[in-house]
């Protein structure tokens, strides 16, 4: 009769982590926090550029120009708030701009610009960018802009 043998290959992760030494989550995360900082700046003026662009060329100021508007151009500005929004955490402005996005594809699609809500978007953003409100407020207004975004045209 013959005898099962298991044989199990080492797994060099599993001893790595059951080795003594290495860094701390706490001070790894502490230590990338730090190395974020110098991009912090750069990023959150990104991220104003590209809502002062939205504003200017999409805004309710922006006259005739709104008008001949091409839904790309509003949509990778706004994308671009998503990729810096990291910076600002907890602030939903990452989650107002993927309303944002919902709503260009909606008018796109409908081949109708809803000018009131791009509106209620920017003006949104700009909130949510630059004052403190609590997170039961900003809750509020990502819950009121999904609907907004949501809202199908007639």
């Amino acid at each position: 009769m013959s005898v099962v043998r298991k044989f199990r290959a080492p797994n060099r992760l599993s001893m790595l982590v059951k080795a003594s030494g290495g860094v701390m989550a706490k001070d790894a995360l502490e230590a990338a926090d730090a190395a974020l900082e110098p991009l912090r700046a750069e990023s959150l003026a990104l991220l104003d550029a590209a809502l002062a662009e939205i504003e200017a060329k999409f805004g309710k100021y922006a006259g005739e120009a709104r008008q001949g508007a091409v839904h790309q151009d509003l949509y990778a500005l706004t994308l671009r708030i998503i990729d810096v929004s990291g910076f600002l955490p907890g602030s939903c402005v990452d989650q107002a701009a993927i309303s944002f996005c919902a709503l260009v594809d909606n008018c796109a699609e409908a081949g109708v610009w809803r000018w009131d809500a791009v509106d209620v978007h920017i003006n949104a953003l700009r909130l949510l960018r630059t004052t403190d409100l609590t997170p039961e407020q900003r809750r509020a207004v990502i819950a009121g802009l999904n609907k907004v975004s949501q809202r199908k045209t007639d």
